[in-house]
């Protein structure tokens, strides 16, 4: 019998770290990360093989192939990051230069606790170049 695909796994994560440090008191700050698969990997057109590349510019793009969901807001106190529904599923709604700003407002610290909640869903991406 066949392989049958199963559809990648979503998981939603509080940032513990982020609300404690930020005294946040009210709603739970929470992120929603998709499991990445050949065709989210392939998203970013853009991407290209360069020789020299931050460790920091990597942590931005699995974030940007796998993040769907995610409550934090800007200074306005609008929502930093955009997303879509469709057919029941969400998908981030930003190009990868709106989510390059919107991430570049994070704070090191709340990056951080995001992208390990991408490692955590991700965990072939946890070797040498992904830790």
């Amino acid at each position: 019998m066949p392989v049958k695909l199963t559809a990648p796994l979503e998981k939603d994560f509080p940032l513990e770290r982020t609300d404690l440090a930020y005294d946040n008191e009210g709603e739970p700050t929470k992120v929603t990360i998709r499991q990445a698969t050949q065709a989210r990997a392939s998203l970013n057109d853009e991407l290209q093989l360069r020789q020299k590349w931050s460790v920091e510019e990597l942590k931005r793009i699995e974030v940007y192939l796998t993040l769907i969901g995610c409550n934090l807001e800007d200074e306005d106190g609008k929502s930093l990051f955009r997303f879509k529904s469709l057919n029941g599923h969400s998908d981030l709604d930003m190009t990868e230069n709106e989510f390059k700003k919107a991430w570049g407002k994070l704070p090191p610290d709340i990056a951080q606790e995001i992208h390990e909640k991408v490692l955590e869903v991700n965990l072939s991406w946890g070797g040498p170049l992904g830790s």
